[in-house]
């Protein structure tokens, strides 16, 4: 029988087994989700769940990103994420994920939404099934970021082609970005820039969609 091996762990393979951790599963179960490397078994509604690095997200709780961290807080009135860090938005403003006090003399309403940067794992089904872009960030500036290499993901039509040409993501508002990383593989649409399911693999990825959109 054919095997695949998790973090030294020995398990049956099949199209749809993948690794969480030391643990394997199918990518396609509904009742499964793997965060980080944990795997959670779901009482509900995948789609209603929310990972925040190696945990699940409740209702009561906040989780804020940066690229290469996520942090659970409890949600609290008048804090908002900045990166990773969860802030007071009547002391602090936040601009692509750093800080900067407040000006107390200045009456500009400072907080801004979340970052933009989500990840897929998140994403429910709707979202999923529709376009996705995914490229190589070949620059950053205040206005815009430029991908290369990129392909397009149509997992409704299961449908995947590459683009002759670069694209550029225009982002106006900088703040509500993180910066992204010149060299390193992201997934965006026309407003939107996400990290893969799996991080360390792009076609992982991309079969992560085209599982959940063929069921």
């Amino acid at each position: 029988m054919d095997e695949i091996c998790c973090n030294g762990q020995s398990h049956p393979s099949g199209i749809n087994i993948y690794c969480c951790g030391d643990e394997a599963y199918n990518i396609s179960d509904p009742l499964k989700k793997c965060c980080a490397g944990a795997l959670h078994s779901l009482q509900g509604d995948r789609d209603d769940s929310q990972c925040c690095g190696s945990f699940l997200k409740s209702s009561k709780e906040v989780c804020c990103k940066s690229e290469g961290k996520e942090v659970l807080y409890g949600a609290k009135n008048g804090f908002q994420c900045c990166g990773h860090g969860y802030y007071n938005t009547s002391l602090w403003s936040c601009c692509s994920g750093r800080l900067s006090p407040v000006n107390q003399t200045e009456k500009t309403n400072y907080s801004i939404p979340e970052s933009r940067v989500l990840s897929l794992v998140n994403v429910n089904k709707t979202r999923l099934c529709k376009k996705f872009h995914v490229g190589v960030v070949e620059s950053v500036s205040l206005k815009s970021t430029v991908f290369s290499s990129v392909v397009e993901i149509q997992a409704g039509n299961v449908a995947v082609k590459r683009w002759p040409s670069k694209v550029i993501l225009e982002t106006p508002d900088h703040c509500n970005y993180l910066k992204l990383t010149p060299g390193k593989t992201y997934f965006f649409d026309d407003v939107n820039i996400f990290t893969g399911f799996n991080p360390d693999s792009v076609l992982q990825s991309i079969h992560f969609i085209l599982s959940e959109c063929s069921q």
